[in-house]
């Protein structure tokens, strides 16, 4: 379905009550076998003491790099796992549906003892991408620095299932911090490194299916190829590169994106002829869907001002890393191949993830709730093991804690939000990851779960 034609659709479904599942009554059968439980890793200097590129310095927004959210609020610092003696964790109201062919919504309590609280709630959407009127679509608002919520975007879109999507610049431009790719739009956002360089990863996709890969936007000033161009409507501008915005963020930055460098330039192109050179940046004025701005820092802003009204400027764009249809970024993959790439397993968060199995034939999508009474969240080490006791052999974070949201058609057949988020109501987020289904829904079909006798668990997952 063509995006325009999607975003046009602003009657959103209602939304069901966030469910409330008893912690007494347990389904039979555990979680999956394999899931290590014993495991006690130290802290990652990469993701506890990770910053970004000036997106926290003196301000409160940004990636927090010890948090590993957006919103920069404290984890829960989790006890070491409990050692079940060979025996696996317990699985209670374990239930599933099918709600569409070949996609299927697993919800289920994870009670495995590790302090505090001793259990996780999980939502998992599995996605069998040999079905048919099945697409998978970055979902964005009308601009890259608005927010809408999961549910909204989901409905917008008529998703199927959509969860949230990239890190952002919260609190301040409100921009995505990765790559983002709409399959009619084009790119939407990207830099030339990454907001954490040599880490950060996306979830994206070509005619050959979904990969788990860095992916960069390069840009290119092709009268002035030694110029360095950080990224397109990126929120952090590094002294001495310059950063390009376009229609999709909406209105010019000013110092926003500058990280405090008052030493900068703002060049207005339009239809790639310059038509303004200022020596102080605007703030809040409309970028023109002709309209390309440029702002330079430091010794980048020099450049700019030798740029004379009416001179011819092209900025050339392309990827690095693959030549993706439909991309949205995370910080970083937590599988690689089936290797565990992560080690924090002290701080808990609620997580998003997204998987993709060994043949390369299901797409694996999961919420890990937390920040909660009844759910902890998990560590970037427990995200991993998760994802790979549900068989990923690749998998990404994205963005967790308040974000943390599914919106999904239910064992009801009614569309909604399944999870619980952590902040109590749904998060305004600026993108979202959403499956799409082209045709007319059936009836939802229960799956009962497996008969496991209650002393022998299963030795393979469910």
């Amino acid at each position: 379905m063509p995006s325009s034609t999607r975003r046009s659709l602003t009657a959103l479904r209602p939304a069901s009550a966030l469910r409330s599942r008893g912690l007494t009554v347990a389904t039979a059968g555990v979680l999956v076998a394999g899931l290590a439980l014993n495991v006690g890793v130290g802290p990652s200097s990469a993701e506890d003491g990770a910053r970004d590129r000036g997106l926290t310095s003196g301000t409160d927004s940004g990636y927090r790099g010890r948090n590993q959210t957006s919103d920069g609020r404290p984890g829960t610092v989790v006890g070491p796992p409990v050692n079940f003696r060979g025996r696996t964790a317990q699985v209670k109201n374990d239930v599933s549906y099918e709600i569409a062919p070949g996609v299927t919504l697993r919800e289920w309590d994870q009670v495995d003892g590790r302090q505090p609280i001793g259990q996780v709630r999980m939502n998992l959407v599995s996605v069998s991408l040999d079905a048919a009127n099945i697409s998978f679509e970055e979902l964005s608002p009308t601009f890259v620095t608005s927010r809408k919520t999961v549910s909204q975007l989901g409905a917008w879109n008529q998703a199927l299932t959509a969860v949230n999507g990239d890190f952002f610049d919260i609190g301040r431009t409100n921009a995505p911090l990765g790559t983002s790719v709409d399959r009619e739009a084009g790119i939407l956002t990207g830099s030339r490194e990454g907001w954490i360089p040599g880490v950060n990863s996306t979830l994206w996709f070509d005619p050959a299916g979904p990969h788990v890969s860095p992916i960069t936007v390069q840009n290119t000033i092709r009268q002035r190829r030694k110029w360095s161009v950080s990224g397109v409507n990126h929120p952090s501008i590094p002294a001495g590169e310059i950063g390009v915005f376009t229609h999709a963020f909406h209105r010019t930055p000013g110092y926003q994106v500058t990280g405090g460098k008052n030493r900068a330039r703002e060049v207005v192109l339009r239809r790639n002829r310059v038509v303004s050179n200022r020596p102080k940046l605007s703030s809040g004025k409309r970028i023109g869907k002709r309209d390309k701005v440029l702002i330079g820092t430091g010794s980048a802003a020099a450049k700019l001002k030798t740029l004379k009204r009416g001179k011819r400027i092209t900025v050339a764009t392309r990827f690095d890393g693959g030549k993706p249809t439909v991309a949205i970024s995370g910080d970083r993959p937590v599988l690689v191949n089936g290797v565990r790439t992560v080690i924090n397993n002290t701080i808990a968060h609620p997580r998003t993830a997204v998987g993709i199995d060994a043949d390369g034939r299901k797409l694996l999508i999961l919420v890990v709730d937390g920040r909660s009474a009844v759910s902890r969240g998990y560590t970037m080490v427990e995200l991993a093991d998760m994802m790979t006791a549900l068989g990923a052999e690749n998998a990404i974070n994205l963005d967790g804690g308040g974000s943390s949201t599914m919106y999904s058609r239910a064992g009801t057949g009614a569309f909604g939000v399944v999870n619980e988020p952590s902040d109590g109501t749904e998060r305004l987020v600026p993108n979202a990851f959403g499956v799409v289904y082209h045709g007319e829904l059936p009836p939802v079909v229960p799956i009962l779960p497996p008969t496991v006798p209650p002393t022998t668990p299963p030795t393979t997952a469910p």
